[in-house]
């Protein structure tokens, strides 16, 4: 499969290993697994010297003979060592040329002997006039967060960049679903919302010979089956960042992932006290990444006390509402059972992913004008999908985002119910200009919505503007 996207990553590493004709650059790229980290590291070396180390789990003694083994391939002689502080000063020394040095899933090093922080600390401190650009990348951010955020730690302060990698877009997946031959639109987003914009897992897709399948057979294949290659995969990643508290977690995450959004709700289908609740949802937003935050779109972040909860990672989603919820099953391989609550309950789990790429239309377009903001508003007892705002004008935009196909007595229902709530949308005041919308999978009378003023939008007009 092709490299897809992540330009603007590229572009920046390039910029950056220019500036090591002056001296040193430390990058640290985070991001969770299959994020796509290492293909990116291995795009940007692939026209310079380079040398990669992967940090596994080791024992120190046989990690670093390995790591030597590795630099003598490179570099030529190069003897074995029995400390890292006095490898990595050889391997600075010895690099000569401009070179890229990649230390893989770095935060490892945690395991293996934590001094090796401080060996680097040293070691970069007098070796600022190399001209290396020297890469670590980790996905386990609480780790990550510690060793260069803490200013008590060796390296903090250390790092002469940071970048956070994030998941690709629906646009950049669209392109690896075209490798794999996935042409229907609906399709695509169908696979978007099961996978989200992890690119690891449509490559698992092409290495299990899944072109020209719906997203239905991808999960028979990558999922509901004995040995299948993300049987594992949501437990693995979770447990691996949560460690001993991971139960703790995955009944928050399973409880967000099941439509509780509000704090209140979140600790008791958790069975979290809520004097406690409110600690793990902020390290599960701030330092893990696994839920954002949100509040009314009209309201101030800062001040709302309207805040929900959602889960960041599709895959994630997937696996609390119909793995995690149902592991007996999953356990003895009565996958059947669970395809059939999937079945039952798709249409729904796919409308939550339509609505971001709903938003991500709109911010394309920027019809019926130029947003100053975009994003959900709801209340007590209502909500409305996607609201849209000009602070200038006093315009305001309301949509109703459906994954479903519309006839047109459908259409007016939704306008209906939009008319009945614009009302409570406090902004703008009462001469505000008001636009109203409808985004679905397809809408009957679509064109005769238009000429009355109604912004109507299905799946193939998403879809030749995202993809243009």
């Amino acid at each position: 499969m092709r490299f897809h996207n992540r330009e603007d990553e590229l572009e920046e590493l390039e910029r950056v290993w220019k500036l090591c004709d002056r001296g040193l650059h430390f990058s640290v790229i985070s991001g969770r697994r299959r994020v796509g980290k290492t293909e990116l590291v291995k795009q940007h070396c692939k026209d310079k010297d380079s040398s990669y180390f992967f940090v596994g789990r080791k024992q120190p003694t046989p990690l670093l003979d390995e790591f030597c083994a590795i630099a003598q391939a490179d570099l030529g002689q190069f003897p074995r060592l029995a400390k890292f502080d006095d490898f990595l000063d050889l391997l600075l020394a010895r690099t000569g040329d401009k070179r890229v040095i990649v230390f893989d899933e770095f935060q490892n090093f945690d395991y293996v002997d934590r001094s090796v922080f401080s060996d680097f600390q040293k070691v970069i401190d007098r070796s600022r006039g190399s001209r290396t650009h020297l890469i670590v990348t980790g996905s386990q951010a609480s780790i990550l967060q510690r060793i260069f955020s803490d200013s008590k730690e060796p390296l903090f302060g250390r790092a002469t960049e940071r970048y956070p990698l994030r998941p690709l877009d629906f646009r950049a997946i669209c392109g690896m679903l075209d490798d794999l031959r996935v042409s229907d639109s609906r399709s695509k987003v169908e696979w978007y919302a099961t996978f989200g914009g992890m690119p690891k897992y449509y490559v698992l897709a092409e290495e299990q010979g899944l072109e020209e399948r719906d997203v239905i057979a991808a999960l028979d294949s990558l999922l509901f089956r004995d040995f299948a290659p993300l049987h594992d995969e949501a437990r693995g990643i979770l447990a691996e960042e949560f460690g001993a508290e991971h139960k703790t977690y995955f009944s928050i995450l399973e409880a967000v992932a099941l439509g509780n959004c509000e704090m209140s709700n979140i600790a008791d289908k958790s069975g979290i006290s809520i004097k406690s609740i409110g600690k793990y949802l902020s390290l599960l937003v701030n330092e893990y990444g696994f839920l954002t935050h949100s509040t009314p779109i009209t309201e101030s972040r800062a001040k709302s006390k309207k805040g929900r909860y959602f889960l960041s990672d599709r895959f994630m989603s997937f696996w609390f509402r119909y793995v995690h919820r149902n592991m007996s099953d999953y356990e003895i391989g009565n996958f059947g059972r669970i395809k059939a609550k999937v079945r039952d309950d798709f249409n729904a789990f796919v409308g939550s992913a339509f609505e971001e790429i709903a938003r991500q239309f709109l911010l394309t377009i920027q019809k019926p004008f130029e947003f100053d903001a975009i994003g959900k508003w709801w209340s007590r007892t209502e909500e409305i999908d996607l609201v849209g705002m000009k602070s200038g004008a006093k315009e305001i935009a309301l949509f109703e985002v459906k994954w479903q196909d519309l006839s047109l007595l459908d259409a007016e229902r939704l306008l209906s119910s939009i008319e009945r709530k614009k009302g409570l949308v406090l902004w703008g005041g009462e001469r505000r200009k008001e636009h109203f919308g409808i985004i679905a999978r397809s809408i009957e009378g679509k064109d005769g919505l238009r000429s009355l003023g109604i912004q109507a939008y299905d799946l193939d007009d998403v879809m030749e503007k995202l993809l243009a």
